[in-house]
């Protein structure tokens, strides 16, 4: 790359392709989330509402003005990481036939399970004391998250969470297609693991395989006790680690049960009063 074409009108450029591209992704993923779950879905899924409050106004005014702080720090990476790869440090390309079709489809989960780790060991990390309030407090403000706390970081975490793309691009050849598919499956994680709602089936978690994978109880819980469940896709490394809840899979089976019971409890109608 000649860096004498890094111009104003340059950076204008890689700015306007940042935003798009950034702002496209967070509304796609978080108001489809909201729009389907919270106001399409919400009366068929009240017996899978994992918690009793719903959160406010005022929290979801605040996730958004945060997300737009997170927004803007993911444009001004982006623009770095636009002209990093025309220096050819990053094994992102065009051409199908470089790696093959076989390729293009195993790069998305080795892809995500990159992620994955790098999400894990960098939220234990963010939790460690010395860094919670300058990293990650901000995001646990959210207590009872809904789908706009996806992107509800401080400045520094946006920073330490936007970080895995260059370091993946450097160490996994990826296709620019295949790229996109691994950020959009991203944030709709994101957006669905801040839900509130458990959208698995109740026999999920117990099975072998699909017990891997984290449901949306798996996420609560953490901001729940701010500790703990720290994986993203999957629940492999709390296993390993010993960092999964005790008591995880019973609150996945029984999600939504306080309703369940509220419910009971108003048909049955007040409780009679004997006579004296």
């Amino acid at each position: 790359m000649d860096w004498s074409t890094f111009t104003f009108d340059h950076f204008l450029q890689r700015a306007g392709h940042g935003i798009e591209f950034e702002i496209f992704r967070y509304l796609l993923g978080t108001m489809s989330t909201f729009v389907i779950i919270w106001l399409g879905l919400s009366h068929l899924l009240r017996y899978r509402k994992i918690r009793k409050p719903t959160p406010r106004a005022r929290q979801i005014r605040s996730e958004l003005f945060w997300s737009a702080m997170t927004v803007l720090v993911f444009v001004g990476m982006d623009i770095i990481i636009f002209d990093a790869a025309e220096l050819g440090i990053f094994q992102k390309y065009d051409d199908v036939a470089k790696y093959g079709w076989v390729w293009f489809f195993v790069s998305i989960p080795v892809m995500i399970i990159a992620h994955d780790t790098w999400f894990y060991w960098a939220h234990r990390f963010m939790h460690l004391p010395r860094f919670y309030k300058l990293f990650h407090m901000r995001h646990h403000r959210s207590h009872n998250p809904t789908p706009f706390t996806a992107y509800s970081f401080a400045p520094l975490e946006a920073v330490v969470e936007y970080a895995f793309v260059p370091v993946g691009l450097m160490l996994i050849p990826i296709h620019n297609t295949a790229f996109y598919i691994v950020m959009m499956v991203m944030i709709f994680k994101n957006a669905t693991a801040h839900c509130g709602y458990e959208l698995m089936p109740k026999s999920w978690a117990r099975l072998p395989m699909l017990g891997w994978l984290t449901s949306v109880t798996h996420h609560d819980m953490h901001h729940e006790r701010a500790s703990g469940n720290y994986g993203f896709y999957f629940t492999w490394w709390d296993r390993w680690m010993g960092t999964e809840h005790k008591n995880y899979l019973e609150r996945f089976e029984t999600a939504g049960d306080w309703a369940r019971k509220a419910d009971a409890k108003l048909a049955a109608g007040p409780a009679l009063v004997p006579a004296e």
